[in-house]
């Protein structure tokens, strides 16, 4: 059942690395911008990771080939193709989500670029209230930060997601309660979280095609045919039903990750070996300039196909040891490469979360990425 108190807000900053560029260099708003990743083998080689709404009008987005994109805007001579500026954008950012903060009951930060907040209680469980709080936090971010977002507001943290999405840029969605089943049912299955172009296929073969097919499925095949828990997760999702709280995140550190690209493709995971030691080493620098511990440990794999490819692992307990970083990574790395089936890895990453701050001052989200030499 969807309660009526419960109001969250989900706020996402518009095409948000691609419009810091265009915060600091008014002159190319109007042209196609493109943030991207080089790679640093060839001038082309690399992936876009945000590009603004010009530019998506060229068929340009996120995760294709710089040489892609560049392809499919030839004609445009003005085109712009920038570099990530990590610590720009944490700047800009910092900046919007403080002003969130001021307006949460609970503030929870999901990335650089969006974050939810519960205003149950501020809003007194009244939607026009928490309409109102949208559209303040709308003006203020633009006032203070001077960029756009787009913001959801609905019951639970899925359906907000979903609002949020629903009119970009700049745009303002609400879900009321008794809006949920209306809304939903008529959505492709791919706008829901946690419904991906696989499982949306599998789905087609059982004749889903949208939320609403989805509902009146029959959960008992659901189950046959994705396991209990993913069954019960689209079962649900079909619904608008999702039980998951809004968790606290202020003054936490969300993640220290850094990713290289190696010198040359790699099949096996004796030959990352040697990287995985260099970026471990990086990595233990920067947790312990910022006087953190990390209870989690990950890496990550992009194939020379541009598919990403993961492993995490919790630990037992919270721990500022190199030694037991590089020997969990190690060993998430050999478990990533013993399914690999021989593909290409082009690019490795490793990351630590779960941070507690050990010097007793908050800490914030830090992102690098560089090529290996």
């Amino acid at each position: 059942m969807i309660s009526s108190q419960r109001i969250v807000i989900h706020v996402d900053f518009d095409y948000f690395f691609a419009q810091c560029e265009e915060l600091r260099r008014p002159e190319i708003r109007k042209l196609p911008v493109l943030v991207c990743v080089f790679s640093g083998r060839t001038e082309d080689s690399g992936v876009v990771s945000t590009a603004n709404y010009v530019a998506r009008n060229y068929g340009v987005k996120s995760g294709i080939p710089i040489k892609t994109a560049k392809a499919k805007l030839r004609d445009v001579k003005e085109a712009v193709f920038l570099s990530l500026d990590a610590d720009y954008y944490r700047q800009v950012s910092e900046t919007a989500m403080a002003v969130i903060k001021q307006q949460a009951d609970i503030f929870e930060c999901v990335g650089i670029d969006e974050c939810f907040i519960d205003v149950s209680e501020r809003a007194k469980g009244n939607f026009d209230f928490g309409k109102a709080i949208a559209h303040s936090l709308k003006e203020q971010i633009l006032d203070c930060a001077k960029i756009t977002c787009s913001i959801g507001i609905a019951p639970n943290k899925m359906l907000a997601k979903i609002a949020s999405d629903y009119v970009k840029p700049d745009g303002l969605t609400i879900i009321r309660p008794e809006d949920v089943t209306q809304f939903i049912s008529s959505l492709d299955l791919d706008k829901i979280p946690g419904i991906g172009p696989k499982t949306r296929d599998r789905l087609a073969k059982l004749g889903v095609r949208t939320s609403g097919e989805l509902e009146s499925f029959d959960f008992f095949r659901l189950t046959a045919e994705f396991g209990k828990k993913n069954a019960t997760y689209i079962y649900n999702a079909a619904r608008g039903v999702d039980n998951e709280a809004v968790v606290q995140s202020e003054g936490q550190r969300k993640a220290i990750m850094h990713i290289v690209t190696l010198k040359k493709d790699a099949h096996k995971a004796e030959e990352m070996y040697s990287a995985l030691e260099d970026i471990c080493r990086l990595i233990h620098e920067s947790s312990s300039k910022k006087k953190v511990a990390f209870g989690a440990v990950g890496i990550i794999l992009i194939l020379d196909n541009l598919e990403n490819t993961s492993r995490s692992k919790s630990l037992k307990t919270h721990t500022s040891s190199f030694d037991l970083l590089h020997s969990t990574a190690r060993s998430l790395l050999d478990e990533a490469m013993a399914e690999n089936n021989n593909k290409a890895v082009r690019r490795l990453g490793v990351r630590i979360y779960d941070l507690q701050d050990r010097s007793g001052q908050n800490t914030l989200f830090d992102y690098s990425m560089s090529k290996q030499e």
